[in-house]
C-alpha cells in the first residue's frame, strides 16, 4: 500500500518552470554564453550552482556559479514578488491525500530558503508533513538522496512512496530511490522525457488516490 506522496515544488505543485528557465538564460547570456530554453530545460530539476558549472566548462568560461544562482533568484523572486502561480489541480489532490492519511512531504531541487518563502506565501506549512529543499541534503537530481531523506523524515520505506515529477531528471531519480514515480507534463516545463515514470498525466485533476494506490500492483 503506498503511504506516503512526495510532491516535487517547481513544475509542480507552483508553475514555475519557464520563470526558472528564462532567468537561467538571462544570467547566461550575461557572461556571454547563449543558450537556448530547450536546452536549460534539459538540466530541469538539478541543483543550479552543480548545472551552472557543467555548463561554464562546456562553453569554456569562467564564473563564479553562486554568483550566478545569487543572480538567478533574484530574478525569480521578482517576477513572483506580485503572485505566485499553483499548478491547476494540486491543492485538491494533497487535500485528498491528506484526508485519506497518507504522509505529504514537499521536497524540492531549489535552495532551502526559496521552498520556504514558497510555502510561507502559499500558506502551506500545515500540509505537508515535512518540507526538504537544497541545504537540507548535498546531491543533485537524478541522485536519489533528496527523495530518500523525504522517505526516512516521514518514516516510510521508499518502496510505499510515490514521487509526483514534472522533469527527467526527477522521475529517474525518483525511480534510483526505488519508488514509484508520477510523472506530470507541465507544458512550461519544455519537453521532458518522462518515459521511465510508472504513471503520466498532463492534468494533476486526473490524479486520484485509486490511481496512486493502483500503482502499488
Amino acid at each position: 500500500m503506498i503511504k506516503a506522496v512526495i510532491f516535487d515544488m517547481d513544475g509542480v505543485v507552483i508553475d514555475t518552470g519557464l520563470i526558472h528557465s528564462t532567468a537561467e538564460k538571462k544570467v547566461l547570456n550575461e557572461i556571454g554564453i547563449d543558450i537556448t530554453l530547450e536546452e536549460i530545460r534539459k538540466y530541469a530539476g538539478a541543483a543550479s550552482n552543480v548545472w551552472f558549472k557543467e555548463v561554464l566548462k562546456r562553453h569554456s568560461k569562467v564564473a563564479d556559479v553562486y554568483e550566478l544562482k545569487r543572480k538567478k533568484f533574484d530574478i525569480v523572486y521578482e517576477n513572483l514578488e506580485k503572485d505566485i502561480p499553483v499548478v491547476p489541480g494540486v491543492l485538491r489532490l494533497i487535500d485528498s491525500l491528506r484526508k485519506n492519511k497518507i504522509k505529504l512531504a514537499l521536497a524540492s531541487g531549489s535552495p532551502k530558503e526559496f521552498v520556504n518563502f514558497i510555502v510561507s506565501r502559499l500558506n502551506l506549512d500545515e500540509k505537508f508533513d515535512e518540507v526538504i529543499g537544497l541545504g537540507d541534503y548535498s546531491g543533485s537530481k537524478p541522485d536519489p538522496e533528496l527523495f530518500l531523506l523525504a522517505s526516512r523524515k516521514l518514516g516510510v520505506d521508499p518502496k510505499d512512496c510515490v514521487v509526483v515529477e514534472d522533469a527527467h531528471l526527477g522521475v529517474l531519480a525518483a525511480k534510483n530511490a526505488g519508488m514509484k514515480c508520477v510523472g506530470f507534463i507541465n507544458e512550461k516545463s519544455g519537453n521532458q522525457d518522462l518515459s521511465k515514470a510508472d504513471l503520466i498525466v498532463d492534468d494533476l485533476n486526473e490524479l486520484t488516490l485509486d490511481k496512486i494506490q493502483n500503482l502499488k500492483s
